[in-house]
């Protein structure tokens, strides 16, 4: 499976209403994430692929010492469709230098915030040491974790760490506890407010370790164990299974892209913040910033099950009606619960840009409804059209007039007032479907009327033939002096025999059957009367002149 750059070397997040193409089917069902954190070089990519079956960029001889991942990866787990796994670029890039630990930073904070797992990957020698390059990545992390409690909407994040090549000697417990008190060292140094001041580490985060051999010298236990780490993240039936609804943070699938590139700029204001070096007076911005996020946060998932339960109403191919009100009304409930949750710090401002900013991605999510509303129109418009066709007192172009009147109409009372929404392009499409609807009717028309005509002509020449042979028979028996019939009947005395003679288009026929006579007894004592008479001889002559 393929994976998508996120966030690109520059720091540009991707602009796209969805990172995957069914993201948008998933609707509110929420994606878990695991994210892994490290050094460069440490084989962060490497073991990604062997847990998840994913295909990030691996480094190799050739460019050894740089960078292959670069911002922020993403793919998708193929035994998990709700998993969403990323990789991301070392923590101590050579290519950046010093200048690119603000950068690296930002990238650790946005991908421990959005995980519901976060993998710490470090070397076995780098435990204890606090400068390195792992121990400065926890700083970041830290961070995003007390702006979240500032205001109590942490989201408990397990954090695993996984520390390779290790040595024998040392147990799993004797290098946990060695890296959670550096941890706690590193969490009593950040700053925070509200309800993360007297926190505890330990109340935000879980904490695990998995030790891994060397993946060269000792192969096969690596592969073991790595076959144990994946069992942690795909068998729910694990007893320490990792993706638990308590570390989930709950963004919806179809919601996720919006969420994460907000969450991204959130990050980008922190890290700027605390880089400035003056945290007494950051204490404003950053309170300020996490009333914000949580207020975003909180409203972005009400929206994105409200956006579901749209699309899913107009998946039945009915319309919504007055659906541009339904849009007004409903960003302005949620734009009042912004204003209400940040009232305290609304002359901040960093507050006027959130508000904008959260306006822009509730729109870019109702769009999406507005596009699947149009749909539906276009198709009771088209529906309208082809019945009006189908009477044929009903002009072409009063049916298309209809129609096309109908679609506005409809579209207009769809579109959020404020927005700049349009539907040109799908009437455009709908005009030319009904134009072509249009024009293959006159091509049918005028091929029944060409058939027909041609139908006509050929019984007039039969007519014209059968009159030609008539008269050639004429001709042939005597003219033209007109045509006569005669027909005689008889019957012998006392038999039952009947003797018919014909004379009709110059054609003698003569029949001879044996019925019996029905009306003997009106005929006198014999049965029939001697002779021939009117009683039993039958004459009829007729001449056509």
């Amino acid at each position: 499976m393929s994976f998508i750059q996120i966030v690109d070397s520059e720091g540009v997040v991707l602009d796209a209403p969805f990172w995957f193409p069914e993201d948008q089917e998933l609707g509110s069902e929420a994606y878990a994430v695991v994210s892994i954190l490290g050094c460069q070089g440490s084989g962060k990519s490497t073991l990604l692929n062997k847990l998840f079956q994913t295909n990030f960029l691996i480094a190799d001889k050739r460019n050894f010492g740089r960078a292959t991942t670069k911002g922020v990866h993403v793919a998708k787990c193929p035994q998990n469709s709700l998993l969403v796994v990323m990789d991301v670029e070392g923590g101590d890039s050579r290519e950046r230098g010093v200048s690119g630990k603000a950068f690296q930073s930002r990238i650790a904070g946005f991908a421990s915030a959005i995980s519901d797992v976060v993998l710490i990957n470090l070397w076995f020698h780098d435990v204890g040491r606090t400068e390195a390059a792992s121990y400065s990545l926890l700083r970041a992390i830290f961070v995003e974790a007390a702006k979240a409690a500032a205001e109590g909407g942490a989201i408990k994040t397990l954090m695993c760490f996984v520390v390779r090549d290790t040595d024998p000697s040392y147990t799993s417990e004797e290098l946990k506890d060695i890296l959670l008190q550096g941890a706690r060292d590193i969490w009593n140094t950040i700053p925070k407010t509200g309800e993360a001041v007297d926190a505890k580490l330990e109340d935000f985060f879980d904490f695990d370790l998995f030790a891994l051999p060397h993946m060269q010298y000792e192969s096969e236990q690596f592969e073991n164990k790595c076959k144990e780490l994946k069992d942690h993240f795909l068998q729910e039936s694990h007893p320490k299974f990792y993706l638990r609804s308590e570390y989930s943070k709950g963004i919806p699938a179809d919601g996720f892209a919006a969420f994460s590139k907000n969450l991204w700029e959130s990050v980008y204001e922190n890290a700027e913040i605390l880089s400035s070096g003056d945290v007494e007076a950051g204490q404003a911005e950053l309170t300020a910033a996490y009333k914000c996020e949580e207020a975003t946060s909180d409203i972005l998932r009400d929206i994105a099950k409200e956006t579901s339960k749209l699309l899913r109403n107009l998946e039945d191919g009915e319309k919504i009606s007055n659906l541009g009100s339904k849009f007004r009304d409903l960003v302005n409930q949620c734009l009042t619960r912004f204003d209400n949750a940040v009232s305290d710090v609304s002359s901040n401002a960093l507050v006027s840009r959130k508000r904008r900013e959260l306006e822009a991605i509730i729109d870019t999510s109702l769009n999406a409804v507005f596009v699947k509303q149009l749909q539906v129109l276009r198709e009771n418009a088209l529906s309208q059209f082809k019945a009006s066709l189908s009477s044929e007192e009903v002009p072409s172009d009063f049916a298309f007039f209809t129609a096309d009147s109908m679609f506005v109409r409809e579209a207009e009372d769809s579109i959020r007032p404020g927005s700049d929404w349009s539907y040109n392009t799908e009437r455009t499409d709908l005009q030319n479907t009904m134009h072509e609807i249009s024009s293959r009717r006159k091509q049918l028309i005028a091929q029944q009327i060409q058939a027909a005509q041609q139908q006509a002509s050929a019984l007039q020449y039969l007519q014209m033939q059968q009159a030609q042979m008539q008269a050639i028979q004429q001709q042939q028996y005597g003219g033209s002096g007109g045509n006569w019939n005669f027909g005689a009947a008889y019957r012998p005395p006392e038999t039952d025999v009947n003797i018919s003679v014909g004379y009709q288009q110059h054609r003698t026929s003569i029949q001879i059957s044996m019925v019996p006579d029905e009306s003997a007894g009106y005929l006198g004592p014999g049965g029939f009367t001697a002779g021939v008479g009117p009683g039993n001889l039958g004459l009829s002559f007729n001449i056509n002149i």
